[in-house]
């Protein structure tokens, strides 16, 4: 603030000196020179603005400062207006570039720079004020349409049939997975993706609902001599001397199996079609219970007919009586 006084103390003392060696005849005019530290009024003969301003010793730099009118013009009023820039960063597409502007606000630096930002965001509303050193950051915003091929899962339903033996199935309807286009609407911020929304669908192949027909049909004393096919597996020392479904100790030592629904104390045939071998056993329990599994065997039987390896075989049963 001091400085600014003593600026226009010399700058009016400077117009005093003028005036007394103004040549003969000369009509000076009474100039009002603003600049934003306030009004200096000088009195000159000149007509050119830079003549005056330099008669009044007022420097302009023209990189912070500009001149209305122009230095080079001939003034036409009885004012001179000096305007005094102001720096600001302008950030955009990840990049930062100084600049002086003589805007007061957001939107009229834009405008002053040409970047036309409608669309996009700004960290600031575009009313707001400029103050020196502030930064102005763009993020350009773009909107894109992509379209998908996407995979519809068919469904599959399983339904029981009485004319099937327990434990197999039947494909009675193949599934079929369909198709449609996924349309969605991404959104970029600065070339990055930041958001992705569907906004239209449409089913193009319609998915097949596959329905599969699972046996109920189960072996009783009235099916003696009637060969069953299926999937065996065995059970062992984690059960032994615990007590099975029929209330006697589990066995693993002895020829005995597990069986859904076949009366306790049946005698069944067991063959291993892997090997050909087969046993005898004697129902005592329930089982097995894992779908598509018509026979747990003991650990004995496994390991008579060659099935104790693998773990679970194909076999087939006969109910002897």
């Amino acid at each position: 603030m001091h400085k600014n006084r003593l600026v226009l103390r010399s700058a009016a003392l400077t117009v005093i000196l003028a005036l007394a060696f103004l040549p003969p005849g000369a009509h000076p005019r009474q100039i009002t020179v603003v600049t934003e530290q306030g009004e200096i009024e000088v009195l000159s003969t000149r007509t050119v603005v830079a003549d005056i301003l330099t008669d009044a010793n007022i420097k302009v730099d023209p990189e912070y400062q500009r001149v209305s009118p122009a230095l080079e013009a001939e003034i036409q009023s009885d004012c001179i207006v000096i305007e005094s820039g102001k720096q600001v960063v302008i950030a955009e597409h990840g990049r930062e570039r100084a600049v002086i502007t003589w805007a007061s606000t957001v939107a009229g630096l834009l405008a002053e720079q040409g970047i036309n930002c409608q669309g996009d965001l700004l960290n600031c509303p575009p009313e707001q004020r400029i103050v020196p050193g502030m930064k102005v950051n763009i993020v350009r915003v773009d909107t894109r349409l992509v379209t998908e091929e996407v995979r519809i899962a068919a469904k599959t339903t399983y339904k029981s049939d009485h004319t099937l033996e327990q434990g197999k199935k039947k494909v009675k309807v193949q599934a079929r997975d369909g198709k449609k286009l996924v349309t969605y609407e991404i959104i970029c911020h600065d070339g990055i993706d930041v958001s992705k929304r569907v906004i239209k669908e449409e089913v193009v192949v319609p998915p097949v609902a596959g329905v599969i027909l699972k046996g109920t049909k189960s072996i009783s004393r009235g099916t003696t001599g009637k060969a069953v096919e299926g999937i065996a597996s065995y059970y062992g020392a984690e059960l032994h001397g615990r007590r099975t479904a029929s209330g006697v100790p589990f066995d693993m030592y002895a020829f005995t199996a597990a069986h859904r629904t076949l009366p306790f104390g049946t005698r069944v045939k067991v063959t291993y079609l892997a090997t050909g071998k087969s046993v005898t056993v004697v129902i005592n329990d329930r089982g097995p219970f894992i779908a598509g599994r018509i026979i747990d065997l003991s650990a004995a039987a496994a390991k008579a007919i060659g099935l104790y390896a693998d773990g679970v075989g194909r076999v087939r049963i006969e109910i002897l009586q």
